[in-house]
């Protein structure tokens, strides 16, 4: 649903409520005070993926987003390791300033706090900073782990002017036109079905028509600046495949790319601690923004674009706000341009690693101290194509983050909408194979299902001790 409860999931391989990152920065209410899975760090319960690929053999290296502990205790070096370049933060991208005002953001560098130069760009900075770690390392040959943690394109939106100029114009169409194309295209490329129907245009407020010939100016200008995060993101990926390949590695790795959520469409930009900035020390005149003195966030409207075909987005249990792809790279074990529709969660991707690299988890105890299991599978067997599913017909997925909260059982999914008043909040049902973009409520016309459905959220609930 959003960045830390998915980053412990993934360190861990297991519930984001038993990892310790229940809520997000520790403690929101009274009832989650003194627990465990609340405490808004990546607690000591769980043995960190780093530690058991370190005790492995592996250089472990980290740059970029940590956000599971802003102390040195609970940084990235304290749980395994050996390299770390982090934002502390939850991002910042070109210059100096952090994401909660004009003022310099906090990096570390290990576990020594440092800020950063004027001319910093996060994702090059990044990328670097890896090649850097493995090039160093590189005599000792051992294995490497490298976690590339980019914060691009989380808000505020910014990068470097060249590579905003780059997409000038391309989504002067507006958001209603761009997810029309979207939607037609993926049914070309066979990734949703030939009738589906998109989702209603009613949603996008204010329509495109509706708006001033300055304001589509600026909304164009919003969507360039994120298209150009998310290019340069494929730039440095492509120039840390090109190191790997420099040094005969690219094919003895196992690359993934996934998301941590679906996409964002809050305006933490019209929050009063930032708003209060915009005129004075932000400068948001359309030529200027994007850069470095400028808070960008593009709305739910370009977040819908982004999110397609899914309904609504990020820290909502929505398919728009969970739903990510994933991408895979290992000659020796996947074809090329092969695909799979199996059911896969971001607690599996621990112990697929941990079958790559032949290590194991130890069990209830680590380090004399009593820790959990593993709750992900392999996700090996989606693969390679040995399998079109890894978790068996009666597996039940939960997830919950500050009362958004759902549960899953086969093609059957309840989700809490938490966007309605207090008092309008209810379950709605979906059933995932008929309706994949959930605009049909099945939960007043299927009560016994919907009750089932309750029932499995209650044992999920108890079962990863949440609060809610």
């Amino acid at each position: 649903q959003t960045c830390s409860p998915t980053r412990s999931m993934l360190m861990s391989g297991t519930d984001n409520h038993l990892a310790g990152v229940g809520v997000m920065g520790g403690p929101s209410r009274e009832e989650h005070k003194d627990k465990p899975g609340y405490v808004g760090y990546l607690n000591f319960r769980v043995v960190s993926l780093a530690d058991i690929l370190s005790d492995a053999g592996y250089n472990t290296y980290i740059t970029g987003k940590w956000h599971l502990g802003m102390d040195v205790d609970n940084g990235p070096v304290a749980r395994g390791f050996r390299r770390a370049f982090i934002s502390l933060d939850g991002a910042a991208h070109l210059g100096k300033w952090d994401w909660r005002g004009p003022q310099p953001a906090d990096y570390r560098d290990g576990e020594t706090l440092i800020q950063v130069d004027d001319d910093f760009y996060s994702t090059r900075v990044y990328t670097d900073k890896m090649i850097e770690y493995i090039e160093n390392d590189r005599k000792e040959n051992k294995p490497f782990f490298a976690y590339l943690a980019y914060t691009a394109p989380h808000w505020p939106l910014q990068a470097p002017d060249e590579s905003i100029a780059r997409f000038k114009g391309k989504y002067d169409r507006g958001y209603q036109a761009l997810y029309e194309e979207r939607f037609n295209r993926l049914k070309e490329m066979g990734l949703i079905k030939l009738d589906a129907k998109p989702i209603s245009n009613d949603r996008f407020q204010p329509a495109w028509d509706a708006l001033s010939d300055e304001e589509k100016k600026i909304e164009t200008r919003k969507m360039e600046i994120y298209a150009a995060m998310v290019s340069d993101l494929d730039t440095y990926i492509g120039k840390f495949i090109d190191y790997l390949k420099s040094i005969n590695e690219y094919d003895n790795t196992f690359i993934m790319f996934m998301s941590d959520n679906g996409a964002e469409s809050s305006r933490m930009d019209l929050a009063p601690f930032i708003a209060d900035h915009v005129g004075k020390e932000y400068d948001h005149s359309l030529e200027n923004l994007g850069r470095g003195n400028t808070y960008v966030m593009y709305g739910k409207n370009w977040a819908s674009v982004s999110a397609t075909p899914f309904f609504r987005h990020k820290a909502t249990g929505f398919e728009g706000g969970i739903h990510v792809p994933a991408f895979v790279n290992y000659p020796k074990m996947v074809k090329a341009g092969t695909s799979s529709n199996g059911l896969g969660h971001v607690m599996d991707v621990y112990p697929t690693l941990l079958e790559l690299a032949k290590a194991k988890h130890p069990g209830t105890s680590y380090r004399g101290q009593e820790v959990l299991p593993v709750k992900g599978k392999s996700l090996i067997p989606l693969i390679t194509g040995q399998a079109d599913e890894i978790h068996e017909k009666n597996n039940i997925q939960g997830w919950e983050l500050h009362g958004h909260r759902g549960i899953r059982h086969g093609v059957w999914k309840l989700v809490w909408d938490q966007a309605p008043p207090e008092n309008d909040r209810r379950w709605n049902l979906y059933n995932l194979a008929e309706d994949p973009f959930e605009q049909n409520d099945l939960s007043e016309t299927m009560p016994e299902k919907y009750k089932e459905m309750i029932a499995n959220w209650d044992v999920y609930a108890q079962e990863n001790e949440v609060i809610y």
